[in-house]
C-alpha cells in the first residue's frame, strides 16, 4: 500500500515537470522566435532598392529656361506647345522642338545643346554653350568654333554631312555651325530651297570678303600711284 502511494506522488511530481518543461520550452521558443527570424534575414543578401525619378511628371526643362529667357510676347498661361513653340525670334527652337535625340531617343530640349546650368549661371559664368549668333547679339561666345561644332557633331555626324555638301568639309573646324544654319529655325536653312539659292548663304559671307579685298586693291593702286 505504502509502495503504491509513494509510485502516484512519484509519477505526478513527474507529471508536473513535464508540464512546467513544456511550458517553458514554449515560453523560450515564443521570445526567440523574432530573434532566430532576424539571424536567418541577416543571412539573406541585402535587397538594394533604387530611386528611379519619373522624368515625365517633372517640370518641362524649355520651360524652366523660358522663365527667364523671354525674347517674344507669349500667353504666361500657355506651355510652349500650346503656343506653337513660338518664343526665340519668332521660333522657340522650330525643327529641333519636334525631333528626337538620336542617341537616347529622348525630345529634344534646350540642355540638349546648351547643357545643364549650375547655380553661377547668372552671374556669367561658363557653364552653358553659347553659340555664334545666339541670342547675344554681338556678344563674343564664350566657346572655341571647336566646341560649338562638336555639339552640333554629337547628332549630325561630320561624314554624312561632308557627303550632302563639299562645304561642309572646308568649314567644319573653320567656322562655326551656326554661321550658315540658324539655331532655332522654323525649317532648317538648307532644306527646301534650290542649290542656286543656296549660294546666297556662301555670298553673305564671301560678298563681305571680295567687298574687302576691293577695297585693299584700291588702297594698294593709290598708294603706287604716290
Amino acid at each position: 500500500m505504502i509502495f503504491k502511494v509513494k509510485f502516484e506522488v512519484t509519477q505526478m511530481i513527474l507529471t508536473s515537470l513535464i508540464n512546467k518543461s513544456a511550458k517553458a520550452l514554449v515560453i523560450v521558443a515564443f521570445v526567440a522566435a523574432p530573434f532566430l527570424a532576424h539571424a536567418d534575414d541577416a543571412q539573406k543578401p541585402a535587397v538594394h532598392v533604387t530611386y528611379e525619378p519619373q522624368l515625365d511628371n517633372q517640370r518641362d526643362p524649355n520651360q524652366y529656361c523660358a522663365k527667364c529667357h523671354k525674347f517674344d510676347k507669349i500667353d504666361k498661361n500657355q506651355t510652349l506647345d500650346q503656343s506653337g513653340g513660338e518664343l526665340h525670334f519668332g521660333k522657340f527652337h522650330g525643327a529641333h522642338l519636334d525631333k528626337k535625340n538620336p542617341n537616347n531617343g529622348k525630345a529634344i530640349t534646350c540642355v540638349s545643346c546648351h547643357g545643364n546650368i549650375s547655380e553661377n549661371h547668372r552671374r556669367g559664368a561658363k557653364d552653358v554653350m553659347r553659340f555664334e549668333g545666339d541670342i547675344f547679339g554681338n556678344k563674343k561666345p564664350m566657346y572655341s568654333v571647336q566646341e560649338q561644332n562638336q555639339v552640333c557633331f554629337a547628332c549630325h555626324q561630320p561624314d554624312k554631312l561632308r557627303e550632302k555638301l563639299w562645304a561642309h568639309d572646308v568649314h567644319a573646324m573653320k567656322l562655326p555651325c551656326a554661321s550658315c544654319h540658324t539655331l532655332h529655325p522654323k525649317e532648317d536653312a538648307m532644306k527646301g530651297i534650290q542649290p542656286k539659292q543656296r549660294v546666297k548663304l556662301c555670298v553673305d559671307c564671301h560678298g563681305e570678303q571680295q567687298k574687302r579685298k576691293a577695297e585693299q586693291d584700291k588702297l594698294i593702286e593709290q598708294k603706287d600711284k604716290l
